[in-house]
């Protein structure tokens, strides 16, 4: 049995982690301790109690391997909770390793017939705890940490709720022993529950270490697994089945340890944005079924199946509050990212004023109301030198001072837009466009501080007034404004249909200019 399994993981690791050199060497390592442990353990000329003896020795070297493995890759991690999680790894390995030894050296003399002691006990608690935080630690946002987290809490309680149910209540009413081992087995199926959760939302650099990872705690679950059942049944031996298990899945684990050009660019193994909201709830369910069907059939409920039953509403409970907080988190930042994108579409990024659609749509509804309404066409007069003798940066530094100006010259009510280039544009709802002409081409005739720099700009402004439509007033502030543009520096120019040398012509277009 032992062969066959070895032959399959062997297979599996192969076509998982694909050739490269390095890769390929620790498969061979992996393969070559393992044959070494069969042919010490189970074909060496040996007695029975000094296989087991051999075989405990050597499940303590795996397991130390392993956690020297990754405590070591702990250090070459970037983000601060992937050391954590890594380096905790490593520490439940070790742990597990100290446990190990103690129950050896309790049983040296019974061979592993002796109940293990309360102090290796402690140390196995060490890592059935610290294995799932490790995990959960892997990924990068705290609150999927605990979603995840709780999520292999609700498979492990939903899987220990139909154990004892079925299996282990009945034994324990029947006075069977060693009932305890079993809970090995359920944190396995924690632990593995929560690396298949977030296998698939690992990092690609990465993934193929923790399928390897999740391999190695299924072989984990194998051995914990049958372990509890040859503990409960009075046959367990040092050398039996469960430690070949156990050996063969710290050697996958410490051949699974991510290498240091993994780890030196991430700051987590998992991204954690794929909730996998349905997953949990396939055990619950067959915890909840169960949880109707015996107390039917018994007519009474277990204590214990009480206890398990209010662990796993508390789970849910939290589990479903940290799912709702998300909810509102997420419809929050998906709130202010469609406000970002409303001002985006609207606004210029530069200046942060508004662009020529928010400025034609604020015309259209300020002709709609009945008001007076009158636009000024402002373009800057001097800015092409700016950019020619300072550059583009400068000449992007002067249009936002330009759009503070004109900020400042403006009233509350009144749109400030930005047309394009060095172009401007102030829609005013009044009966003296004039005077607020005049309050720009002051506030421009300022010097402009560039980065240390003095520089002087104006303006040339047409304003057009009168009910009309929106492009039609644009258009006749337009030819003011280059009426202004002709007449020199830092004019005001009143739209007249006198401006058009044509009667025909409503426009003049920029290439005719």
């Amino acid at each position: 049995m032992g062969t066959n399994v070895l032959a399959e993981l062997t297979r599996r690791l192969a076509a998982v982690l694909r050739g490269s050199r390095t890769v390929t060497n620790r498969v061979v390592m992996t393969v070559a301790a393992v044959l070494v442990y069969l042919a010490v353990v189970h074909l060496a000329p040996v007695s029975d109690v000094a296989a087991g003896r051999l075989s405990q020795i050597a499940d303590c070297a795996s397991a130390g391997t392993m956690g020297v493995l990754w405590f070591r890759a702990a250090r070459w991690a970037s983000g601060r909770r992937l050391r954590i999680g890594i380096g905790l790894l490593g520490v439940a390995a070790l742990a597990w390793m100290v446990a190990e030894a103690i129950w050896l050296v309790t049983g040296w003399s019974a061979n592993g017939d002796v109940p293990i002691p309360a102090v290796a006990n402690a140390f196995f608690a060490v890592t059935m705890i610290g294995t799932p935080i490790a995990v959960a630690l892997l990924v990068r946002r705290p609150s999927a940490s605990l979603r995840t987290l709780l999520d292999g809490l609700l498979i492990g309680t939903s899987l220990m709720f139909v154990l004892w149910a079925l299996v282990i209540g009945p034994q324990y009413r029947a006075g069977a022993s060693n009932l305890g081992t079993v809970t090995y087995a359920v944190v396995d199926a924690l632990v593995v529950s929560v690396v298949v959760l977030v296998l698939t939302d690992a990092h690609p650099t990465v993934r193929p270490a923790l399928r390897i990872s999740a391999i190695g705690m299924v072989v984990m679950f194998a051995a914990d697994s049958s372990y509890a059942y040859q503990a409960v049944d009075g046959h367990y031996r040092f050398g039996a089945l469960p430690d070949l298990l156990w050996f063969l899945a710290f050697a996958i684990l410490a051949a699974s340890v991510p290498r240091r050009r993994m780890l030196g660019s991430l700051d987590a193994l998992v991204d954690g944005t794929r909730a996998r909201n349905f997953l949990p709830y396939v055990p619950f369910s067959l915890a909840f079924a169960t949880a109707v069907a015996v107390p039917l059939a018994r007519r009474h409920l277990d204590p214990a199946l009480y206890w398990l039953s209010l662990a796993l509403a508390l789970v849910v409970v939290i589990r479903q509050l940290i799912t709702l907080t998300e909810n509102r988190s997420l419809t929050r930042r998906l709130s202010t990212a469609v406000q970002d994108l409303r001002f985006r579409a609207y606004h210029d990024p530069l200046t942060g004023l508004a662009n020529r659609a928010l400025f034609e749509d604020s015309l259209d509804r300020a002709l709609s109301s009945g008001d007076p309404v009158a636009v000024l066409y402002i373009d800057l007069d001097g800015f092409k030198p700016i950019n020619d003798a300072y550059g583009h940066e400068r000449g992007d530094e002067a249009l936002v001072v330009v759009a503070e100006r004109l900020r400042g010259t403006a009233r509350q009510q009144d749109v400030v837009a930005r047309l394009g280039g060095d172009e401007f544009a102030i829609l005013t709802v009044g009966p003296d466009p004039a005077a607020l002409a005049d309050r720009v081409l002051a506030a421009l005739h300022t010097p402009l501080d560039l980065s240390g720099r003095s520089v002087s700009i104006g303006a040339s402004i047409g304003i057009a007034a009168g009910r009309t439509t929106p492009g039609e007033l644009l258009r006749n502030a337009d030819a003011a404004m280059y009426a202004a543009k002709r007449q020199g520096r830092d004019r005001i120019v009143v739209f007249d249909p006198a401006l058009w040398p044509d009667a025909s012509l409503t426009y003049i277009g920029r290439d005719s200019r």
